[in-house]
């Protein structure tokens, strides 16, 4: 399966479980095959992306307990991460440092659920390491931020669907 930006609608329960929703034909997918998935975007978008590309974007929406943080911690464990992932709700912006072919990138990972202006964030320096070379974003409540930001992003949309299942909605 290659990712295609706009094209993707995931769905997945408290297994992840997905339909991948393409010419309206699906195909249900357990809990791996999910993770595959994430794994397929991690390597066919987010490495060739950094390959051309000074840095990315990454917004996640949904409500509470939709999902956000466990996909980055998929992310960033195909990234290479070893550190424990956790959301960064009261710390805000939490940064961890990954290599693709012996490129160093810095993974910003961010949580906007308590900020009740997003432009506050916009304090803790956001504007100045968008424009830095070499980092990746991924803001968790990202639909707070999205008109503020002047880069280019992918967005991920994750909504709560009858019996515990989960819509996910990629375009950028």
């Amino acid at each position: 399966m290659k990712y295609r930006r706009g094209v993707i609608k995931l769905v997945y329960n408290g297994f992840m479980e997905a339909t991948n929703s393409k010419n309206n034909g699906e195909k249900i997918f357990n809990k791996q095959q999910t993770k595959y998935f994430i794994k397929l975007f991690t390597n066919d978008f987010i490495a060739k992306y950094l390959a051309k590309n000074k840095n990315l974007v990454v917004v996640f929406e949904g409500e509470l307990g939709a999902g956000k943080t466990q996909i980055i911690k998929w992310i960033a464990k195909n990234l290479g991460i070893k550190e424990i992932i956790q959301s960064p709700t009261f710390a805000l912006w939490k940064g961890y440092k990954f290599k693709i072919k012996n490129k160093e990138f810095l993974m910003n990972h961010i949580d906007l659920y308590r900020l009740n202006n997003p432009k506050d964030i916009f304090k803790l320096g956001l504007r100045k390491n968008l424009k830095e070379p070499n980092n990746v974003f991924f803001i968790e409540w990202g639909e707070k931020i999205k008109k503020f930001l002047s880069a280019p992003f992918v967005g991920f949309k994750i909504s709560i669907e009858k019996n515990n299942k989960r819509k996910i909605i990629i375009n950028g």
